[in-house]
């Protein structure tokens, strides 16, 4: 699998720090290509032909027939097909990895988003912060409980479950870092997780890649 080339088009944000993260602790080869959204350049033409719906990231996966998806949680379960090591080698797991990442895509992302947004609306909207908040918490309670019996979300190893949940928890792009969610002082099963991921080498490097 050394052999095989992506092309990773990406930004520094929860959902592009995914794939990063996926990529590197497969050891996989890949070239990075930037997409500045605050610049627009998601909206390209050119990028909207990979990713119809101008969003990173998007990965091509350079094959005798070239492969290209788009949408974060497609992309991890790809990469989950291609190596074993990202989700795990038995049936039972590799259904809770499923599990737990369209759980981060349906659940834990987009209230973490709109949490962020309403974080900066104009006008106000205290109710739909208060809401947000409230359901983000509720988020963070099922990883707590979850990781209080277990060392990873889906089991004892580390997978793609968690890399699509750690960057929309603790990354400094994350918008529960950048508003102050005390998820360590209040969730210390969660905590551990977070910093035990953090320290991993191809984690360390995939956050320092712009």
């Amino acid at each position: 699998m050394q052999s095989s080339k992506f092309e990773l088009y990406g930004w520094d944000t929860p959902n592009g720090q995914k794939i990063t993260i996926a990529l590197e602790e497969a050891g996989a080869n890949y070239v990075y290509k930037p997409i500045a959204i605050s610049q627009g350049e998601q909206h390209a033409e050119s990028y909207k032909a990979l990713s119809p719906d101008g969003k990173i990231p998007a990965l091509i996966h350079h094959l005798a027939e070239p492969v290209t998806l788009f949408e974060s949680g497609a992309i991890l379960l790809y990469l989950a097909n291609l190596y074993p090591a990202l989700t795990g080698e038995s049936e039972s797991m590799r259904a809770r990895v499923m599990s737990w990442t369209f759980w981060q895509v349906g659940q834990l992302g987009p209230l973490a988003g709109q949490f962020g947004r309403f974080q900066i609306a104009s006008p106000p909207n205290q109710e739909a912060l208060k809401h947000f908040e409230g359901l983000v918490w509720r988020c963070l309670n099922v990883m707590e409980q979850q990781l209080s019996r277990t060392s990873y979300l889906a089991g004892e190893q580390f997978t793609v479950a968690d890399i699509a949940s750690f960057p929309w928890v603790a990354s400094q792009q994350s918008y529960l870092q950048r508003y102050h969610i005390t998820w360590r002082e209040k969730c210390p099963a969660l905590r551990l997780w977070a910093d035990n991921i953090a320290s991993k080498p191809s984690v360390i490097k995939a956050l320092e890649v712009k």
